[in-house]
């Protein structure tokens, strides 16, 4: 085991032991070992290491936690396990590498071969499962996290149910007298566990010593009454009467419910019969109906579900004679009707006089009448015919009648709506009602829900156990694990998969998937024996009014995975809140699911296989053009709300080249809602923005989807996401290459360009700009060459060229001046100030500043307000007019922290850090620079990251630490040779130069005067 919570936290490598000492550190791991392979938000993170009261740096000081157990982890082998992943990170931990895996999955063999007999091999399974414990209390090493009170715990009672099973797999093969020492302790450690107590009675007592056994019992009551003011429960008190009365022998078996020891328990005496009705109304004996259909075998999985439902069934209301009702809810075909039978015959002892059933709706999807299944409620109850009533009204209350004294339970199977079930209620609280319905049945107050979701992967997995048995799955694990998720976990389609495959022993389950995976064949292979999903669904679909059935087919045209409520208006081709609410009709007949995550937005998402079924109804009920002036307006109302958020985050269209697609608006409201946090938007929609774009190349939409993909680079450009960036935009230049479309070629060389110099691929940049430029200017765009001379400039500069840089940026300007681009002038006038500053011009460079700092308040674009204020601190840092670079960088550090400009912050940062080293702070600096590290890493800056390396160096030789400010320098020349940055790399060299000669003592020279010569960037 790589990972091991059980006991105290541990990592260990192919290189050994991790030393991870930290406690944050530990926290932090240990809450993410805890949901190995799920993303943890960032907040939970927090919250654990701080609780309610975190510092304002928290969230900084979870990246620099992660990035020290990422270090210490690459030290010994395990360089990949934590993952950043938003909002938070995720741990990488493979099947066999997680000792609470390897737990887990030894006891669940032990169950199960317990409830088979196997009661040696079920012992032996208990004991590889404990024997992965080292220590009774998990994390252990001084973690002292409130928020990893409560898994501990819940572990530690984990090993205690698996002691407690071990316990009866050995007393069940008879070695009772083994087990009472090992019992004894474990009393002792638990005194108040009744079930450990129970087995201890029952070892003792099989071994010949009753008395001993009566004192435990003793012993524990006096505890019991002391420490909790409670008596034993029922278990410890029937045990105890059967020592006395000589019923427990060694013969006796031990086997139990779960949550009760190794005793058999007592039946309690049943109820005595109600009076019956009146005579006259009967044409026998009081009858006793029994109208459940039967239960299946080979049910599984859902004992959770049951013990909710069972209590909710059985749960007092605040009224005594209230009745008592309990909705099961969830898409057809995921298992509601089984479930209910089910519940009621494990119930049927306890509603001694009998249980109603009645299916509420008929083969063609029909509703039935009330008044019929009324009529057979009451002739099951013997009702004469003659004495039957007419009316609806008389039947029903006839029906309260009969059953008011009476213990029933009344199941309603596939309830369309509330005004169908309201006739076939009881009028007491002493005939509870369950009723399983499609649609949430709101209107029926007091009504207790219970919705019941697809299978879990290990659900389904045991489901397909129980019928083809253990041996062919686990021969097939792979195949069977690929059925589950083509059936999408749903229990219909997983019993019609594995019946299918029960009549065929010798078919092998690959060739069930292979038939499974053409979509256009699906629903067809899912049927067997006359049932299937298809008419499931068909039947749902057909009970929908027009909108909703179009609205429904219309959905499986969003190729992306989940969607906003919005996408519903551009679909219908009306106005949005009417398109919303039938979209809402859809989500409560179970068609659609929603899910709703506290601060975001609902997102809705069709199942895999209704997916299919819409496809199917879109094709037979919608033609071609149809489909494409649907998807059309679909895809302009994505272009409408991307631009507006664009404009929304940055203050305009700055820098940017729009197409002429047209643009589909949506209603005022509707937009203020979505757009409340824009950057947010983005970052919530980028999945199904990027299946926008491929979705209008497949379309032929070429203007449209080069616009789209241009508009969202400033998204992906602040957050790091270059391989979406490329992905759309090779996507898009190949549809305008198909099409001929020579501007929009253009935009997308231009924006490839601009991905390539981001990334230091300089040679490759410079070509895809230059191209572009050429193109530009054939077809007459002005700003779209202005734009690529712009940035061919910058890379003149990075590579060291300044001549060529000044004058590509001195006529990018005036054609920038001339299109009216405030933002991209901003830039220019930055990046010109920046070349004075590199030639030593300070005062011209800071009055080339000022000016750009002028253009971008006309444009309002904060980020590019926050990057001249850096390079303006870097102005001041090079005269060391300290105090005012600390001021500017402030500004710029509060306005991307407010924008939320990742890339900017590590900067703001890093310039903040070399104000504090410069006044001696040389360790808040070297943390400050740490937290800048993170952030730049995080978001794939390499330019950042090497820059930041070289001001830790400058810090770290500042302080004296000459090694450490090596590997520092030596790390950002890495970087700088791999991009070609020359000026930085020259700069590291010096100052590399420095240290050495400091570390070797022949001229001494401090960080801070070689930082003083050099330019800063």
């Amino acid at each position: 085991m790589r990972f091991r919570l059980l006991g105290p936290l541990e990592v260990v490598g192919p290189g050994g032991p991790a030393l991870i000492t930290a406690e944050r550190q530990r926290i932090v791991l240990a809450v993410l070992l805890l949901e190995p392979n799920r993303i943890v938000p960032m907040d939970r993170l927090v919250d654990a290491v701080w609780g309610a009261s975190p510092p304002p740096t928290a969230r900084a000081q979870i990246q620099i936690c992660v990035s020290m157990v990422r270090a210490s982890m690459a030290k010994v082998g395990l360089p990949d396990v934590i993952q950043t992943r938003s909002p938070g990170y995720l741990a990488e931990v493979g099947d066999d590498e997680l000792d609470l895996h390897a737990f887990e999955r030894a006891a669940s063999a032990g169950r199960a071969a317990e409830e088979a007999g196997r009661f040696d091999e079920a012992a032996s399974a208990f004991e590889t499962a404990l024997g992965l414990w080292r220590g009774s209390s998990c994390f252990g090493g001084g973690i002292t996290s409130t928020a990893l009170q409560a898994p501990a715990a819940r572990l530690d009672e984990q090993r205690l149910a698996v002691v407690e099973q071990w316990v009866d797999a050995r007393l069940a093969l008879g070695l009772h007298q083994r087990l009472v020492a090992r019992l004894i302790d474990l009393v002792m450690q638990n005194p108040l566990r009744e079930r450990l107590r129970a087995q201890l009675m029952v070892a003792l007592s099989r071994s010949g010593r009753k008395a001993e056994a009566l004192e435990v019992y003793r012993r524990g009551r006096r505890e019991l009454i002391d420490e909790l003011g409670i008596e034993p429960g029922e278990e410890l008190r029937r045990l105890q009467e059967s020592i006395l009365s000589g019923r427990l022998d060694g013969a006796q078996p031990v086997s139990t419910p779960p949550a009760s020891p190794s005793v058999p328990a007592t039946p309690a005496a049943p109820e005595a019969a109600p009076a019956p009705a009146p005579a006259a109304s009967f044409a026998g004996p009081p009858a006793v109906p029994r109208l459940l259909p039967g239960t299946i075998a080979d049910f599984t999985g859902r004992d959770d579900l049951l013990a909710r439902l069972e209590a909710a069934l059985e749960e007092a209301t605040e009224t005594p004679y209230a009745l008592r009702i309990v909705s099961i809810t969830g898409r057809g075909g995921v298992g509601k009707s089984t479930l209910a039978v089910h519940l009621g015959h494990s119930l049927a002892n306890r509603y001694p006089d009998g249980q109603m059933f009645a299916k509420l709706r008929g083969p063609s999807a029909q509703p039935i009448l009330p008044t019929r299944i009324l009529e057979r409620f009451l002739r099951s109850l013997g009702v004469r015919g003659s004495a039957m009533p007419s009316s609806i009204e008389e039947r029903a209350e006839l029906f309260r009648n009969l059953v008011a004294d009476r213990r029933m339970l009344i199941v309603l199977d596939d309830a369309i709506d509330e005004e169908q079930v309201r006739w076939l209620l009881p009028g007491s609280s002493n005939c509870p009602v369950l009723i399983t319905s499609r649609s949430r049945l709101a209107g029926l107050e007091g009504t207790s829900s219970v919705q019941v979701d697809v299978f879990s992967t290990e659900q389904a997995l045991q489901l397909l156990s129980r019928i083809l048995g253990t041996e062919r799955i686990h021969s097939e694990l792979s195949s069977a694990l690929h059925l589950i998720k083509l059936c999408g976990n749903l229990a219909l389609a997983l019993r019609i998969v594995a019946a299918r495959l029960a009549a065929r022993p010798h078919w092998p389950l690959s060739k069930m998937v292979a038939r499974l995976r053409d979509e256009r064949q699906r629903l067809d292979e899912l049927t067997h024996g006359g049932v299937g999903v298809r008419a499931g669904l068909a039947m749902a679909y057909q009970g929908l009014p027009a909108d909703a059935q179009r609205l429904f087919r219309r959905l499986s045209m969003l190729e992306a995975a989940e969607f906003s409520s919005w996408v519903a208006a551009p679909l219908l081709d009306v106005a949005a809140a009417e398109a919303e609410d039938t979209l809402e009709f859809l989500v409560d007949a179970q068609l659609v699911d929603v899910e709703v995550v506290r601060g975001s937005r609902p997102r809705y998402r069709l199942h895999d296989l209704v997916r299919v079924y819409s496809q199917e109804c879109l094709a037979q009920y919608e033609s071609t053009a149809e489909r494409s002036a649907v998807l059309g307006r679909v895809l302009s109302t994505w272009l409408f709300l991307v631009e507006e958020a664009h404009r929304r985050a940055y203050g305009g269209d700055h820098t940017l080249i729009h197409g002429n697609a047209p643009r589909l608006a949506l209603d005022r409201s509707v937009i203020d809602r979505e757009l409340g946090d824009p950057l947010g938007w983005f970052e919530g929609e980028r999945t199904c923005l990027i299946t926008a774009v491929r979705q209008a190349a497949a379309a032929g939409l070429d203007e449209l989807c080069w616009d789209l993909a241009l508009t969202l680079v400033t998204l992906f450009e602040m957050y790091g996401y270059f391989d979406d960036w490329r992905t759309t935009h090779e996507i898009a230049l190949a549809a305008t290459q198909r099409n001929d479309n020579r501007r929009g070629q253009a935009a997308m060389l231009y924006s490839l360009g601009t991905l390539h110099m981001f990334q230091y691929r300089l040679d490759e940049a410079r070509g895809r700009l230059g191209l572009a430029g050429e193109l530009f200017r054939q077809v007459g765009d002005v700003h779209g060459e202005a734009l690529a001379l712009r940035n061919l400039a910058f890379v003149d500069r990075v590579q060291g060229r300044l001549d060529e840089a000044m004058a590509g940026y001195e006529k990018a300007l005036a054609m920038l001046s001339e299109v009216n681009d405030p933002t991209a002038e901003a830039h220019v006038l930055s990046n010109i100030a920046q070349i004075h500053l590199d030639r030593g011009l300070v005062a011209e460079g800071k009055r080339t500043m000022t000016a750009g700092l002028a253009a971008v308040e006309r444009s309002g674009n904060r980020r590019v307000r926050a990057q001249i204020l850096c390079r303006l601190g870097e102005a001041h840092l090079q005269i060391d007019e300290v105090a005012e670079a600390e001021r500017v960088f402030a500004r710029a550090l509060e306005t991307v922290r407010s924008v939320g400009d990742p890339v900017g912050e590590c900067y703001a940062l890093r310039g903040l850090a070399v104000v504090r080293s410069r006044r001696g702070s040389h360790g808040a600096a070297y943390e400050m620079l740490e937290q800048a590290m993170v952030i730049a890493s995080r978001a794939h800056e390499h330019l950042a990251i090497g820059r930041i390396q070289l001001s830790l160096g400058e810090v770290a030789a500042d302080r004296g630490s000459h090694e450490r400010a090596k590997e520092h320098l030596a790390s950002a020349l890495d970087i700088f040779g791999r991009m070609r940055a020359t000026k930085w790399q020259n700069q590291t060299l010096r100052l590399l130069s420095d240290v050495r000669a400091a570390s070797d003592g022949v001229a001494p020279d401090n960080a801070a005067a070689a930082y003083a010569r050099a330019s800063p960037g």
